[in-house]
């Protein structure tokens, strides 16, 4: 009977072993980066970093085994991902041209691509117009990196390439090319204490990205999905704040990734920025809209402030992503998930009431010498679509462009009505030194919601909105910024 006992005491033991065996057996995945501080580097042997960190986490959450590979160049890591098999790579943007080539989970951070000088401002104006930048002596590059693929996809004949970051930052910190194109969070973190608030000048910011593990095409859809609910945990239970403020300490929320990338610019009333202390906060209709829209769902994500043609750009690539206040017309119907209406956008001409002018009809308009209107706009596509060759749309927000026709660069600007009003006031210009001509537009604006973010999620917002709507919660954020004026 002890005999038998033991015998069985063995068996069972056995059973357990082969147990935790098969329950240790989690799947192994090797993942590969590149050295880009604060994302991904190596302290004390070991590598960490905001991406490194976060993308263990929640790869170990769902299971795998994470193997971390430090690559001394980027397309050695890159290729070496494509061709798999179980394989990722980190601190990848994800990009239109990269979207199928891999399978994603993200985001587990934010950057900001840039143009930056070392030395003397080049000019007052930030940021300065792209265009503008294909003038400068030359911008330092890291080949192939998509900071630099992105300036040439847009013109630039003035990049001066590098193989690799620290080459590219040794040139432009010796001065041999006075500017460079990075990543701002990678620039300040790699540059020497201090260096940066000493000699080095934003000249322009040009693309927002979102990095993400891209796996290979091998890698199972379902550990894929599980390590993206697990990075979405990891945000709405705040975690990747934490893990970004590890490297920089006073990183602002709305700079780090959310379940959805929501992106607006400055253009009051529907959404500016006021300084509160040391920090910006967003104001505004369309944010206290969308604030509201999301306390519903039960998490509300930040909100990011950048460029009309950035965020515009990103919305229409990126999973999970919106840009606000949008106008819907026929030109943007397909290419974008519709949530709304938020505001009209009655869109007339302004000029100067001493200026005496006249616009009664479009070929009024196009005989003045110029008219102002903010870059990538609708009434920027308007007045091209109808052959304008009168067109300055050299500002990138309708604040400057309001200036503009103040100082009288400009003979007449094309903006929506709300927008002139609330410039008028802030600036203190009485509407009677104004005159409003024809109606040009008339054009609801919306939230747009990227392609590839889930229906259901669109679904839900506007039911949302819907409710609002029904149960005078819109009518009270409405009368706030737009009394006597009626709701769209």
């Amino acid at each position: 009977m002890k005999s038998i006992r033991i015998l069985f005491i063995l068996l069972l033991s056995a059973l357990f072993v082969i147990s935790c065996q098969r329950n240790n057996g989690n799947e192994s995945i090797e993942v590969f980066g590149i050295e880009f501080t604060p994302n991904f580097f190596i302290v004390d042997d070991e590598i960490v970093g905001i991406d490194a960190d976060i993308a263990s986490e929640a790869m170990q959450s769902a299971n795998l085994d994470v193997n971390l590979t430090m690559a001394n160049i980027w397309d050695d890591a890159y290729n070496a991902v494509l061709s798999g098999p179980n394989k990722a790579l980190l601190t990848v943007a994800y990009s239109p041209e990269r979207k199928d080539l891999f399978k994603w989970a993200g985001p587990t951070s934010q950057g900001m691509y840039g143009i930056f000088g070392n030395g003397e401002p080049i000019s007052d104006e930030y940021p300065l117009h792209i265009d503008m930048c294909k003038q400068l002596s030359g911008i330092v590059v890291v080949r192939d990196w998509l900071e630099t693929t992105t300036l040439e996809n847009l013109g630039f004949t003035n990049l001066v390439y590098y193989d690799t970051y620290s080459e590219a930052l040794d040139v432009f910190m010796g001065g041999a090319v006075p500017y460079i194109a990075s990543d701002f969070y990678h620039l300040l973190s790699a540059l020497p204490g201090g260096y940066f608030l000493s000699n080095v000048q934003t000249v322009t910011r040009y693309l927002t990205v979102y990095y993400y593990i891209a796996f290979s095409k091998d890698v199972n859809d379902a550990l894929v999905a599980s390590v993206q609910n697990s990075i979405e945990t990891l945000i709405k239970n705040k975690s990747t704040v934490a893990t970004v403020r590890k490297y920089i300490a006073l990183m602002p929320e709305e700079h780090i990734a959310g379940t959805i990338q929501l992106f607006t610019e400055f253009s009051p009333p529907s959404s500016y920025n006021s300084r509160e202390s040391m920090w910006e906060i967003s104001e505004g209709s369309s944010i206290d809209m969308l604030n509201e829209i999301q306390s519903r769902t039960g998490y509300v994500n930040n909100i990011n402030m950048t460029l009309w043609n950035d965020a515009y750009e990103i919305a229409q690539y990126l999973p999970n992503s919106a840009v606000f206040a949008t106008a819907r017309t026929p030109e943007r119907e397909n290419m974008f998930q519709w949530v709304g209406p938020l505001s009209p956008n009655k869109t007339y001409f302004y000029t100067l009431a001493s200026s005496e002018l006249s616009i009664e009809t479009l070929e009024d308009a196009k005989a003045l010498t110029s008219i102002g209107t903010p870059n990538g706009w609708f009434s920027h596509d308007f007045l091209i679509e109808n052959n304008f060759q009168n067109i300055d749309a050299s500002s990138l927000t309708t604040e400057k462009t309001f200036v503009q026709l103040i100082s009288g660069e400009v003979q007449a600007i094309l903006i929506p009505d709300t927008d002139m009003l609330w410039l008028a006031n802030i600036n203190k210009v009485p509407m009677t030194d104004l005159t409003q001509h024809i109606k040009a537009l008339d054009y609801d604006s919306y939230i747009a919601f990227s392609l590839d973010t889930p229906s259901s999620t669109v679904r839900e917002w506007q039911g949302h909105l819907d409710a609002m709507k029904a149960d005078g919660t819109f009518e009270t954020i409405w009368n706030k910024w737009y009394s006597g004026i009626p709701m769209p």
